[in-house]
C-alpha cells in the first residue's frame, strides 16, 4: 500500500510591503505544480487563473495582509485566501453580464473549480477553490453539475 500524497505551501504578503500578490501568487503557484509534478498542464493553467481571481479580490477590496495556501491531497488542489475583510461572497456569483468591465473574478473561479466556498476566519474570512488533478483518483460524487 503507497503513502498517502499530501503536499502544502504557504505564501504570506505583509500589509503595505509593496508586494504584488497577484503576479507573486501565480508565480508561487506554478513553482509549486512543477515542484510537485503537477505542471504544465491545464490544471496548472486553471489553479493560475483561479489563484490570480481570488488574490485579485483580496487585494482589490482590502489593504491586507494576506496569506495564500496550496494543499495537494493526491485527487485536488484546493487554493485558499485569506485576508482581513469579514464580508463572505456569495455561493453564487450570479449572472455573468460579459460586456461588464471588472466582476467576472468569482465567475472564473466558480466555472474552473470543482467547489468553492468561503468561512469566517478570526476577523477576516478564507476563499477557498477545489481543483482536480488529472489522472488522480476523486469522488465522481463530489463534482458538482455544470448549468
Amino acid at each position: 500500500m503507497s503513502a498517502a500524497v499530501h503536499h502544502h505551501r504557504h505564501l504570506t504578503f505583509a500589509a503595505g510591503s509593496g508586494a504584488s500578490p497577484v503576479r507573486e501568487g501565480r508565480a508561487f503557484t506554478r513553482q509549486a505544480l512543477a515542484d510537485w509534478r503537477l505542471a504544465p498542464s491545464t490544471t496548472g493553467d486553471d489553479a493560475q487563473l483561479v489563484a490570480s481571481e481570488l488574490l485579485t479580490n483580496a487585494v482589490r477590496y482590502t489593504a491586507g495582509p494576506l496569506a495564500m495556501d496550496l494543499d495537494d491531497d493526491g485527487s485536488r488542489l484546493r487554493i485558499t485566501v485569506t485576508d482581513p475583510r469579514a464580508d463572505i461572497p456569495p455561493p453564487d456569483p450570479g449572472s455573468h453580464q460579459p460586456a461588464r468591465i471588472g466582476g467576472h473574478g468569482l465567475f472564473i473561479v466558480d466555472r474552473l473549480a470543482l467547489q468553492w466556498g468561503a468561512f469566517p476566519e478570526g476577523c477576516g474570512k478564507t476563499v477557498w477553490a477545489d481543483l482536480l488533478l488529472p489522472g488522480r483518483p476523486t469522488d465522481p460524487g463530489a463534482v458538482r453539475p455544470r448549468s
